[in-house]
């Protein structure tokens, strides 16, 4: 099958390929849907949901009419370099898909879809005709045995790398590359640095979580800026400035605390860097807390002169 396609001038086309070109169509009827969505947001809500197959089935008539109806290709195989070939003839001169084949492919992609999509609302309008439950029965039965024959079709192609949709199959075209590709020039630079900085980002969320950043700072502060004074015992006065500011955010103390020295904390900034660090110390004056009830709140008489 290779040997007769390449005497033809034609080429057989990647399962890869293949692969892409039909997730980019996807892709494109996505993108064309969720800008006509935008479009219709303002509106009331639900306008679109009635008349959504039909949206879908117009959306896929537009692409097929000014793709495969246009070029002979979709637009995914037109990025990916693709083309469909017409397998039904025997000769051994290169047929492209023909207009008959075009318009199959149409019915099918776009008819079936729409009808798989309103046939339960068709099944409810139709239910008093007589008979016609056997008909909506016989679809749901041809609709199982196409998921079943799509499965089969999709092995196939996995084996033989050819005809990647069940549509393809029956229509008898086939997807290939006109022309003979160019042998790409892989370089590993790219691809090295990409894998080492990976790694080494991956390295750093795992042992930055363990590595106890506050407790480092607070040991580094206590090294370089030693107070200037020790530790005033919890009997010394406090003067009116001592509220005013936080001895370690230096704001206005919000729910101030205190832990034994005449400075006065934020209830967070206290809090969180003994949490983080058993051995803080109040940065002014070298106060320890000796233990977790050493932090107390400020009492309310204390401020009563502010």
């Amino acid at each position: 099958m290779a040997e007769d396609t390449r005497e033809a001038g034609v080429f057989p086309a990647l399962r890869i390929s293949q692969l892409d070109a039909s997730e980019l169509d996807h892709e494109v009827h996505s993108i064309f849907k969720t800008q006509l969505l935008k479009a219709f947001r303002y509106f009331s809500p639900g306008l679109l949901t009635k008349i959504e197959p039909e949206i879908n089935a117009a959306l896929r008539l537009l692409v097929w009419k000014f793709s495969l109806d246009a070029v002979e290709a979709t637009i995914g195989q037109q990025m990916l370099g693709l083309r469909y070939k017409d397998n039904t003839g025997s000769s051994r001169c290169v047929r492209w898909i023909s207009r008959k084949q075009r318009i199959w492919y149409a019915v099918l992609t776009v008819g079936g879809p729409w009808l798989k999509e309103r046939s339960h609302d068709l099944s409810k309008m139709t239910q008093n005709i007589r008979h016609i439950d056997k008909f909506w029965k016989l679809l749901d039965w041809l609709s199982d045995l196409w998921k079943i024959a799509t499965l089969a079709n999709f092995l196939i192609f996995l084996q033989k790398g050819s005809y990647q949709m069940l549509i393809e199959r029956i229509l008898g075209i086939q997807a290939v590359f006109p022309r003979m590709q160019e042998a790409r020039q892989v370089s590993f630079d790219y691809m090295s640095r990409e894998l080492l900085w990976h790694g080494f980002a991956e390295f750093l969320f795992f042992m930055l979580p363990l590595i106890n950043f506050r407790k480092i700072k607070n040991a580094a502060l206590r090294l370089l800026l030693r107070p200037s004074s020790p530790g005033e015992p919890c009997g010394q006065p406090r003067c009116p400035a001592d509220y005013k500011e936080c001895a370690i955010c230096g704001h206005w103390p919000n729910n101030p605390h205190q832990l034994g020295c005449r400075h006065v904390f934020c209830y967070y900034c206290i809090q969180s860097n003994v949490m983080a660090d058993q051995s803080y110390s109040c940065p002014v004056c070298g106060q320890c807390v000796e233990e977790e009830s050493g932090i107390q709140p400020v009492r309310m008489e204390d401020t009563k002169d502010l």
